[in-house]
This record gives structure tokens, C-alpha cells and sequence, in this order.
């Protein structure tokens, strides 16, 4: 249900390609000849060459359709060296074979296989390497970014509660569940147990949950009981809790247990200890939480690479 963190960080890789793919078709093939390269620009000492820019230039050209160039390329060169220093300084890798994934995938989505997807590149005058260079740098800056920050975007439910009024009323009143503290108890039917063992283990989990008074008293209440076990209470949320409950759980209260159900160890019994109600914990609350992380952690993520690119010696040549 919840997507990655900071998932937009890659998200134009994979755009950008699809829609390369769908713009061949109409532009014609470039001259093949690469024209003698230079040194154009140093970040941090690290070239970036006259080949470098033109090369990213073709692939932006074809991804928009004309619209972005020269600046724009050189702007994400600039970028992308920027973020991999840092990478490489909090000593993030990224592998080939990870990158090989990215651009298979990139494949898969315009559905054709990696090689050619190469070839369709090539065919445009464009290096594959360049778009497998953008993608290297965009995982690097993912992992870079969550390291960095993943103690700082914190969402609270009165950040989602404040961001769900803007929503429709049907988003707002949706906007609360039922948490329940259950304690689960199992009484044992062995594998090889004899007929009607099954039964009788049944019909012992309906007597004690009828006489169930609390979870402070079920120790007590099952010592000596032989093949029942209890567990450490567990927290669960309404949706979380089998359809044939549903009925049972709406009306339960505290300090009584539910009807037995059968898994895969014998029959449980859930005693209800506690049970309140949570604000911005249903999908439409979840969707806000993961919209409101991803703005903040963008954010981050922007002013990061700004104070990056300040400090940086950027000379141009």
C-alpha cells in the first residue's frame, strides 16, 4: 500500500524512457560521428566534457521532444556529479548490476527487451551510457537522501489529520479506525491426534471463552489446562481481523473474548484488553502520510543538494 520514501527520486528515470521510446519513431536517425571531446566544466575537480554535455542534450531533446538542450543537460551533469560525490563520501555504492535492473525495467515498462532498448538509443544518436550514468546517480542520491534524513521526516496524525479537512467529507469521516489490543489464545490440536480431537479442543475454547473475564486474569484462568498456550498480547487494527469476526468484533467489549477461530495450530481465542479509537490510520489516511512524507523528504532532498552545489568549486571552461 505505502510506496518508498523518497520514491519520486527515481521516478523521471523512468518516465523519461518511455517516452524516448515513443518519440523515435519521429525524429531521424543522428550522425553516428562523435565530435572531438573537451573538458568544458570541473565540479569538485571532476570533468565533464563537451561529449558528456552533447550526448545528454540529444537524450533531453528526444525525451521532450525538443523543448529541453544544452542547459538543461548540463544542469543535471552538474547535479548528477555533485550527488555521487556525496554518495561516495558517505561511502554509498551502487552496483552495475543494480543499474542493469533499473534499465531492464525501463525495457520491461516500454515493453521491449534491454538490448533494444540500446539499440533504439543508438539508432538516435544517443549513448546508452547516459541514461544508465542518470539512473547510477539517482539510486546513489536515494540511498544518499534516506540515510540522511530518515530520522527527520517524521509525520505525525496531527499532520494527517490537518491534511485530511482539505479532502471530501467521505475522506475525513473515513479518516479514524478501531486499534485492538488482543491476547490470543491457542489450544493445541496435534497433528496426529486422534477422531474427534478437533471437536473436543473446539468445544474447550468455547467454554473458556464464555467464562473469559479479563487479560490480566488468563494465566490464571488456563493453568493446568493441558495443550493451551497463551501469547504476548498483539495490536490490531479493525480491517486486520478475519470476516467471520467482523460481526462479533463490532460488539465486543473489554474484558471479553471472541469466538474461537481455527488456524493452523488448533483453535484461537482473542480476549479483548483494550480497544481505541486512532485518527489517520485507513488508506485515504495513509495516502496523505505517504503524500506528506514524500513533500518533506523532496524538500530535504532540494535544499540538500543546493547546499551542495554552494560549496561546490564549479569552474566552467
Amino acid at each position: 500500500m505505502r510506496t518508498s520514501m523518497f520514491r519520486t527520486l527515481t521516478q523521471t528515470a523512468w518516465l523519461v524512457a518511455a517516452s524516448a521510446l515513443m518519440a523515435m519513431a519521429t525524429l531521424p536517425v543522428a550522425d553516428s560521428a562523435q565530435a572531438q571531446s573537451s573538458i568544458k566544466i570541473l565540479v569538485n575537480d571532476q570533468p565533464i566534457t563537451t561529449y558528456d554535455i552533447n550526448n545528454r542534450a540529444k537524450f533531453l531533446r528526444l525525451t521532450s521532444r525538443g523543448q529541453a538542450g544544452a542547459k538543461q543537460a548540463t544542469d543535471e551533469l552538474i547535479e548528477e556529479a555533485l550527488k555521487l560525490q556525496e554518495a561516495k563520501r558517505r561511502n554509498v555504492t551502487v552496483s552495475q548490476s543494480e543499474v542493469d535492473r533499473a534499465f531492464a525495467s525501463i525495457a520491461s515498462r516500454a515493453k521491449l527487451p534491454p538490448s533494444k532498448l540500446e539499440a533504439a538509443l543508438r539508432q538516435n544518436g544517443v549513448n546508452p551510457d547516459t541514461l544508465k550514468d542518470r539512473i547510477r546517480a539517482e539510486l546513489a542520491w536515494r540511498d544518499v537522501v534516506r540515510a540522511r534524513f530518515r530520522a527527520t521526516v517524521r509525520i505525525t496524525e496531527s499532520d494527517v489529520a490537518q491534511a485530511m479537512l482539505g479532502r471530501d467529507d467521505d475522506a475525513e469521516t473515513s479518516g479514524t479506525v478501531t486499534e485492538y489490543d488482543v491476547q490470543p489464545v491457542l489450544f493445541i490440536v496435534p497433528k496426529k491426534g486422534k477422531s474427534g480431537i478437533a471437536a473436543q479442543r473446539k468445544r474447550e475454547a468455547e467454554a473458556f471463552r464464555s467464562r473469559f473475564r479479563n487479560c490480566d486474569a488468563t494465566l490464571e484462568q488456563t493453568r493446568g489446562m493441558a495443550g493451551v498456550f497463551v501469547k504476548p498480547t498483539v495490536r490490531r487494527e479493525s480491517g486486520d481481523f478475519p470476516d467471520s469476526l467482523q460481526g462479533s468484533l463490532s460488539k465486543a467489549k473489554v474484558g471479553t473474548a471472541l469466538p474461537p477461530t481455527q488456524v493452523d495450530e488448533g483453535f484461537q481465542v482473542l480476549g479483548i484488553c483494550n480497544k481505541k479509537a486512532v485518527a489517520g490510520k485507513t488508506q485515504a489516511a495513509d495516502e496523505v502520510r505517504d503524500e506528506l512524507t514524500n513533500e518533506r523528504g523532496q524538500l530535504l532532498a532540494r535544499r540538500y543538494l543546493r547546499d551542495l552545489k554552494s560549496d561546490a568549486i564549479i569552474e566552467y571552461r
